[in-house]
């Protein structure tokens, strides 16, 4: 795993991202494997980087930039790259859940990713964000990805993200790992990050599990681009693999066995979770499961945002 990254918010935003020559090498190689999943043509890597710049914020661009020259790519590579998501989403899987507990929710979830000699998971890192309007979180992810797919901020909530596929097209919007980003930079509270998570467009299809740090604080938004529906906790608890079990679409499922073990595994979470975990490690417990745990299970965490404690492994 790489070391930890610190991202100061409050500077400017050629100054956040400062990277160590082990995670500068990491980053390009896992530029490298996203080249070669999305193509290696310039025309069509310029093509896309430029239709998701015109809906980026000019902070997040002067990042996007400021990496790119250290990392030595073009910019328009760079942001291709963080719209992997919005691109592949069929290649990615997940398992997570959320449970009550007297002291708010733990929130947990295996991240499963395809990925090449094991990359993803050898070179993932914490990311913890300081200097933003709503305050500190931390997001797991790997060096170069500016974007957040699964984070905590510490007193307010968690947020994860699972892959989704639906039939309905996509939309030009911000990618989805830059609105989570943006969520947990600018608000403050669970309801409003529910609310902001529900009602923004987004390119693409996803599932995510948020979690606050009251009781019952916890739910699934299920996302097309333009369309939600939130799925509420049932006796303490919630889980969220890959299909939508309350918005009323049709679910695609890839010939893949990231999506076509959707149901087993969440029945396995089900049964796991018979015995509810009472602290961070008994849900890394859960997630180790063989029936949830992949073969291409990358990364597995659990947050518990009331104290704002965390605890993560690279599988």
């Amino acid at each position: 795993m790489s070391e930890q990254l610190i991202v100061d918010l409050s500077k400017p935003p050629h100054q956040r991202w400062v990277f160590s020559d082990a995670q500068l090498d990491h980053a390009r190689k896992l530029i490298d494997v996203y080249r070669n999943d999305l193509g290696k043509s310039a025309g069509r890597a310029a093509a896309i980087g430029r239709s998701v710049r015109s809906v980026l914020p000019a902070d997040y661009w002067n990042e996007v930039q400021s990496v790119a020259t250290r990392v030595s790519v073009p910019a328009d590579v760079m942001l291709l790259c963080n719209a992997y998501y919005d691109m592949v989403s069929a290649l990615i899987g997940c398992t997570a859940f959320a449970v009550d507990t007297p002291a708010g929710p733990l929130h947990a979830r295996n991240l499963d990713w395809w990925t090449q000699n094991r990359l993803l998971n050898e070179t993932s890192t914490a990311c913890h964000f300081t200097g933003a309007p709503a305050g500190e979180f931390i997001s797991i992810g790997w060096p170069g990805y500016l974007g957040v797919l699964s984070g905590m901020a510490p007193g307010r909530f968690a947020i994860t993200l699972n892959a989704v596929l639906s039939d309905e097209p996509a939309q030009r919007a911000l990618p989805v790992a830059f609105q989570i980003r943006k969520t947990f930079e600018e608000v403050a509270t669970f309801a409003d990050a529910v609310e902001r998570l529900s009602q923004a467009v987004i390119p693409g299809n996803c599932l995510l599990l948020v979690s606050g740090t009251g009781p019952g604080e916890m739910l699934v938004i299920e996302r097309t681009p333009t369309r939600n529906a939130i799925r509420l906790c049932e006796a303490g608890r919630i889980i969220v693999t890959n299909e939508y079990r309350k918005l009323d679409t049709e679910t695609v499922f890839a010939s893949s066995e990231l999506q076509s073990s959707s149901c087993s595994r969440y029945g396995r979470v089900v049964n796991l979770l018979h015995r509810p975990p009472k602290g961070l490690q008994d849900c890394i417990d859960h997630l180790r499961d063989p029936a949830v745990q992949m073969s291409i299970t990358v990364q597995q965490m659990a947050f518990h945002a009331a104290t704002g404690a965390s605890s993560w492994r690279a599988a």
